[in-house]
């Protein structure tokens, strides 16, 4: 196990019988929110394939092909939220990637120990910057406010749009 703190939460790094696990709070975590889950809701499928296969493939990968840069989340034992992260030597940035929590955990303050131990591995690691994308919806209200008191300030705002072509 990596860190403890004092909210009862352990993390550690992705392992494969955690994927199940992820892919449902994958589920849980975008629906309602995530951009996939936005598109399907006013476009209806896309490719003919529901939300979650677009949106998972992307987290699994993270899991599978760089495990050492995704932590899992235990709270007595039961895994209920994971912190995926990138790390670009070149430009010294570590990139804050795809993270959620157990709605059923949310408040606890794992999400916030999440962080930390992302932006503690990148300053171990030497980085002289961190990044973070986030939605500007209501869903990722509470996310957005986690990254601003963590020190991320904003650069630009974006948005995502999407047009249907028929």
């Amino acid at each position: 196990m990596m860190e403890s703190d004092r909210t009862s939460v352990t993390l550690r790094t992705v392992r494969d019988d955690d994927l199940p696990r992820i892919k449902q709070l994958v589920e849980w975590g975008w629906a309602g929110q995530g951009t996939a889950w936005l598109l399907e809701q006013r476009h209806g499928q896309l490719g003919g394939k529901p939300w979650l296969e677009w949106k998972w493939p992307e987290v699994e990968a993270a899991c599978r092909e760089r495990p050492d840069q995704v932590l899992v989340s235990e709270w007595d034992g039961e895994v209920v939220g994971f912190a995926s992260f990138r790390i670009d030597p070149v430009r010294e940035i570590g990139m804050v990637g795809n993270n959620t929590v157990d709605p059923a955990h949310r408040g606890k303050g794992i999400g916030q120990t999440q962080l930390a131990r992302v932006l503690q591995i990148f300053r171990e690691r030497g980085l002289r910057f961190a990044e973070v994308t986030v939605a500007l919806n209501e869903g990722h209200a509470a996310a957005k406010s986690l990254y601003e008191k963590a020190g991320f300030e904003t650069v630009v705002d974006s948005r995502y749009m999407f047009m249907p072509l028929a």
